[in-house]
């Protein structure tokens, strides 16, 4: 239920999403900046809070629409990691980098998740075959023509995403996509 969207709800959806990526993407130049700095002082978890900050600026946010995911190297292929204040990794240049991460909007809610790469050591070759078979299963995925008032949910494409990845003998654990609800309304105060 919670992918199916009236004219209004998928208006302000890709209205945030605009947003939500702008903040992405100032978050990520800051990080091609700043991680090319010897000291620069950041981890997994002022990452994340950098982003918020990012997010903060734009209009109409009002919070995380879940934890954030923000993960380097090996971290990144634990589901549902979350770095803390105490446990969390230091980012560099070096090793694969891991954001799933969402907003809260007055007229939407985000869920985004990206990888990338900075810069430093090349990526393997694995790593490399691996992403490009994500890829290409992301897109056939998006390729896929819906029936008009369908039985099928998004859930009966997961088989598509990982076509390439079957064809390696690779796969990945969890869900490949998911509904995004909508905010519905705020509670402001105690």
């Amino acid at each position: 239920m919670k992918a199916s969207k009236n004219k209004p709800q998928m208006e302000g959806m890709r209205a945030c999403n605009v947003r939500d990526c702008a903040a992405i993407m100032k978050y990520f130049a800051f990080l091609e900046e700043e991680l090319k700095k010897p000291d620069h002082g950041l981890n997994e978890f002022v990452g994340s809070a950098k982003l918020l900050e990012y997010r903060a600026m734009g209009d109409l946010f009002k919070g995380p629409s879940f934890e954030s995911i923000s993960s380097i190297g090996p971290n990144g292929a634990i589901i549902h990691y979350a770095p803390t204040a105490e446990d969390n990794s230091n980012l560099n240049n070096d090793e694969i980098y891991l954001l799933d991460s969402g907003g809260q909007y007055l007229d939407g809610t985000t869920d985004i998740t990206r990888t990338t790469h900075f810069g430093g050591k090349a990526p393997t070759a694995f790593q490399k075959e691996a992403y490009t078979r994500v890829l290409l299963g992301t897109l056939d995925v998006e390729r896929v023509v819906w029936p008009k008032n369908s039985r099928f949910a998004g859930k009966d494409f997961d088989i598509l995403a990982r076509k390439h990845l079957f064809e390696a003998g690779l796969d990945y654990k969890h869900g490949t996509g998911h509904g995004v609800g909508s905010m519905l309304c705020v509670h402001e105060g105690p």
